[in-house]
């Protein structure tokens, strides 16, 4: 197999005004970059690591630059070639004691990836835990969601890891880096890319225009698309202990394996997509876990949904190529398979609707948004959400009354990844989760990650609002055994049913007999 590579011809040298978005809108309490935690067999030494790393780089022009500002933000800032860098800035040894518990790992995990990435140097770390219990490393790999979004960021792990536990040798090839360019080229560079962009977008309404009705039809089209999503927005969605306040810097995390196979037998049983699926597991385990009861009015919840919206010929680009979509879900138990039908019922009036196309579309918009006037805006809202998160400390009961229950609930993200094992000099991966950003008042957020045959959840939580993300991952477990039951059932005349084979238990049955007591004031309505 030949080797993989990130080609440099595809890789932008400015940021678009997407990937600058998560610059401009980073916090201390929200920093916006992405991640995953890999398990390997056996321990991988540091010396191996860096070694790996070495022969990788050349492969990974990315890797060894950094982003240059330009000054007073006239232009986005550019990538160029780090003089500084340094691989052990980058790949970083955390020795744990003999035998650490999976909780003791996450906990020394979130303490590192809780902190922003230095803005100074290339926007990526991997951090080796060795200690861990079965004599097995795990590595942490936090990039900056600028730099890559979860298809990208996909794209880079396969790189850098290998299809096989023997392959070809490599040498890592010299790099001498480039200058970094003077004030005087900055700022000549950043006035040029900005009048190509303004040429650019005039083109393309030229030859959009060209065709007017058929211009007209796709406004009108997309305004009321917008129009519609900017209501939906402004509804209530379901009071949730998570969105009950602002966002502290502290993380925590829980994860689920699934097996791929039994996830595609659901589908197959009764319809809907593998995202359906996912879906109807997350939305039932979120209503199970605030507790309302069955048939009390309540608002949605409404679950922001990143959709990939690159084409075949941008792979390898890197940067973000996302839209959402925003599907409104039952907030109170029900029977999974029924609220497996309501979900593809949803997402598929989603689609025929246009909405995340037209999202699409008016985000592409926004690069016509002068940088400096996006950082400024962003900065006030930043620094501003850092000023409540601190005084949330001494008034919390004004945080609570912030924080209130509009736009969404969580960010659910699906993240397609390898089939086939991955090693990394000569071990291999067995297991593989994503970790996403929080801020705001979003207090969790759930990676969903594809790899070696099996789905893969975490649950991200930020503990001042949601300490317990091991109980959501219990409840969603739940449903997803409930599925699997109930598709061997939908499969297996009645006849010949083993007896261990009946409808979900939560089928027909009260909240009380459900979960026991509510979650603590979540009981009634906006409580």
């Amino acid at each position: 197999m030949p080797e993989k590579s990130i080609p440099t011809k595809k890789l932008s040298h400015r940021l678009t005004g997407q990937d600058a978005s998560f610059i401009y809108g980073e916090s201390r309490n929200g920093p916006l970059h992405i991640g995953s935690l890999s398990f390997f067999e056996d321990q991988i030494t540091y010396p191996e690591l860096i070694r790996h790393f070495e022969s990788k780089l050349h492969l990974l022009p990315r890797y060894r630059q950094r982003l240059l500002p330009v000054p007073f933000n006239f232009n986005h800032a550019t990538f160029e070639d780090d003089p500084d860098f340094t691989i052990e800035n980058h790949v970083k040894f955390h020795q744990l004691a003999a035998n650490t518990s999976e909780a003791q790992l996450i906990e020394a995990a979130m303490a590192v990836f809780r902190k922003p990435l230095d803005l100074n140097r290339p926007l990526w770390e991997a951090h080796l835990f060795n200690g861990f219990k079965g004599n097995r490393s795990v590595i942490m790999w936090p990039v900056h969601h600028c730099l890559v979004d979860g298809v990208s960021g996909m794209e880079l792990l396969n790189v850098v890891l290998d299809f096989r536990p023997d392959p070809p040798a490599t040498e890592s090839e010299p790099w001498s880096p480039k200058p970094l360019p003077g004030l005087l080229r900055q700022v000549i560079d950043a006035t040029l890319d900005r009048a190509q962009a303004q040429l650019d977008s005039m083109r393309r309404l030229s030859q959009v225009a060209s065709n007017f009705r058929s211009l007209v039809k796709d406004l009108g089209s997309d305004a009321g698309t917008l129009a519609r999503l900017a209501l939906q927005m402004m509804r209530p969605i379901a009071a949730a202990p998570w969105n009950a306040g602002l966002v502290s810097q502290e993380r925590t995390l829980a994860w689920l394996r699934t097996s791929f196979a039994d996830v595609r037998a659901i589908r197959a049983a009764f319809g809907g997509t593998i995202n359906d699926v996912v879906l109807t597991m997350l939305s039932e385990g979120a209503a199970r876990y605030l507790g309302y009861d069955r048939g009390q009015p309540s608002a949605p919840l409404r679950i922001g949904c990143p959709v990939n919206v690159r084409h075949d010929d941008e792979s390898g680009s890197l940067g973000n190529r996302v839209s959402m979509m925003f599907p409104e879900l039952p907030a109170e138990p029900m029977d999974p398979v029924a609220r497996l039908k309501l979900v593809a019922a949803e997402t598929q009036r989603i689609k025929e609707a246009g909405e995340p196309q037209a999202l699409e579309r008016l985000m592409g918009n926004g690069e016509s948004i002068s940088p400096a006037l996006a950082a400024m805006l962003a900065g006030i809202a930043t620094a501003a959400m850092d000023t409540a998160v601190s005084l949330q400390r001494i008034f919390p009961s004004w945080a609570r009354r912030a924080a209130q229950p509009l736009g969404l609930s969580f960010i659910a993200t699906n993240v397609p990844g390898s089939q086939v094992p991955l090693y990394l000099a000569g071990h291999r991966m067995v297991d593989y989760i994503g970790l996403l950003p929080l801020g705001g008042n979003l207090g969790f957020g759930v990676t969903i990650v594809s790899y070696n045959q099996d789905l893969y959840f975490t649950m991200m939580a930020a503990p001042n609002l949601m300490p317990d993300p091991d109980r959501m991952k219990s409840l969603v477990e739940q449903v997803f055994e409930e599925l699997k039951r109930a598709a061997v059932a939908q499969s297996v005349p009645a006849a010949v049913q083993p007896p261990d084979v009946k409808r979900p238990k939560y089928a027909g049955m009260p909240l009380a007999s459900i979960n026991g007591s509510p979650h603590p004031g979540m009981a009634t309505k906006g409580a």
